[in-house]
C-alpha cells in the first residue's frame, strides 16, 4: 500500500512537471512569435513603401492561423470562413490548404493546444491587413498540408 501510494504521488508530480514545462514552452513560443510578427511586419512595411505601385511584383508568402485555440473549446473555422475573413479585409487569396503544425508537440484532450492550421498564399503587401485579423506568417513555424476535414451536415 505504501509503494501504491508513493508510485501515485510520484506519477502525480511527473504529470505537473510536464504540464507546467508544457506551458513554459508555449509561453516561450508565443513570445518569440510575437516578436518575430512584428519584425517581419516592419520588413514588409519598408519594402511595401519602396514598391508602392507595383502590387503583382510583391513575393506571395503564406500566412497560417489555428483552426481552433484548444481542443473541445469553441467552434472550429473552416477553410472558407478564414478565407472569408481574410477577403473580408481586403487581401487577395491565391490558394488555401489545411495544415497541421509539426514544430511542437500536440496531446489529445479538451482544453489542450491544437495543431490545426489553416494557410493561405497571400501578396507580401497583404501581411499587414493578415496580421490584423489573427494570421502569422508560416514561415515562423514548421508545418506540414493535410486534407481538410470533413464538412460537418
Amino acid at each position: 500500500m505504501k509503494h501504491t501510494l508513493t508510485l501515485l504521488l510520484l506519477v502525480s508530480v511527473s504529470l505537473a512537471v510536464e504540464a507546467n514545462e508544457q506551458q513554459r514552452v508555449e509561453n516561450e513560443t508565443e513570445k518569440t512569435t510575437k516578436v518575430a510578427l512584428k519584425q517581419l511586419a516592419a520588413q514588409t512595411e519598408e519594402q511595401a513603401g519602396q514598391a508602392e505601385g507595383a502590387t503583382d511584383q510583391q513575393p506571395l508568402i503564406w500566412v497560417f492561423r489555428h483552426s481552433r485555440v484548444k481542443q473541445c473549446v469553441g467552434e472550429e473555422m473552416s477553410l472558407d470562413q478564414s478565407r472569408a475573413k481574410l477577403t473580408d479585409k481586403g487581401v487577395a487569396v491565391h490558394q488555401s490548404h489545411c495544415g497541421f503544425r509539426t514544430d511542437s508537440v500536440y496531446t489529445s484532450g479538451c482544453g489542450e493546444p491544437s495543431g490545426d492550421i489553416l494557410l493561405h498564399l497571400i501578396r507580401g503587401n497583404s501581411l499587414d491587413a493578415a496580421l490584423e485579423v489573427g494570421y502569422g506568417p508560416a514561415q515562423q513555424i514548421e508545418y506540414r498540408t493535410v486534407q481538410c476535414p470533413a464538412k460537418k451536415t
